[in-house]
């Protein structure tokens, strides 16, 4: 695999995010991509071997988990410490989401790619925060709510821009996170 300049990935992935956003992922070619990233389709075909695989690590460049979990002594600093700073390293265009649910309903090998790059280390990290909260007597182990926080903390960024308009926004998410997230884990 050729080694390429960060700059020059975050060029590549942002061209490849912004057409499927416009065109939907089965619509976008990689002589398309090839195109709109002034780069050479042999060369894409080289470093990602095809297109699902150029999109889903597009995607993970854009929504990293960082490879430490904070550890704040609570969930709530935990939470807010993982999903309040949104690090974007790439303009994501706010149809991409529909664009990659779309995609995922109809390519299941395209779904479980993101499920296991992107989504999944989420939720790892996710259980990680629930299972220190428990440990440390913050939740209770039986919580009702305790197999769906995985939906609820993804809500905001797969639907609140689509369902209401409006950008992302920290404060928003914080609040979400207090005013929602940890009542429902037993947390007032």
């Amino acid at each position: 695999m050729t080694r390429m300049s960060d700059d020059r990935l975050g060029e590549l992935y942002a061209g490849t995010l912004r057409l499927v956003a416009d065109l939907g992922f089965d619509n976008v070619t990689m002589d398309q991509i090839a195109e709109a990233t002034k780069s050479s389709k042999a060369t894409l075909y080289r470093q990602w071997g095809s297109k699902l695989a150029l999109f889903v690590e597009s995607l993970a460049n854009g929504a990293p988990v960082p490879e430490v979990a904070p550890d704040t002594g609570s969930l709530r600093g935990d939470l807010r410490e993982m999903f309040a700073r949104r690090e974007k390293d790439i303009e994501q265009p706010p149809e991409l989401v529909g664009a990659t649910l779309q995609a995922m309903k109809q390519n299941a090998e395209l779904a479980e790619a993101v499920r296991a790059r992107i989504i999944g280390p989420v939720n790892d990290r996710i259980d990680l925060f629930v299972r220190r909260a428990i440990d440390r007597g913050e939740v209770a182990s039986d919580c009702p709510a305790i197999p769906y926080i995985h939906l609820v903390l993804l809500a905001p960024y797969v639907l609140n821009e689509g369902l209401t308009g409006l950008e992302y926004d920290p404060d928003f998410v914080l609040a979400y996170i207090d005013g929602l997230v940890l009542p429902a884990l037993g947390i007032h």
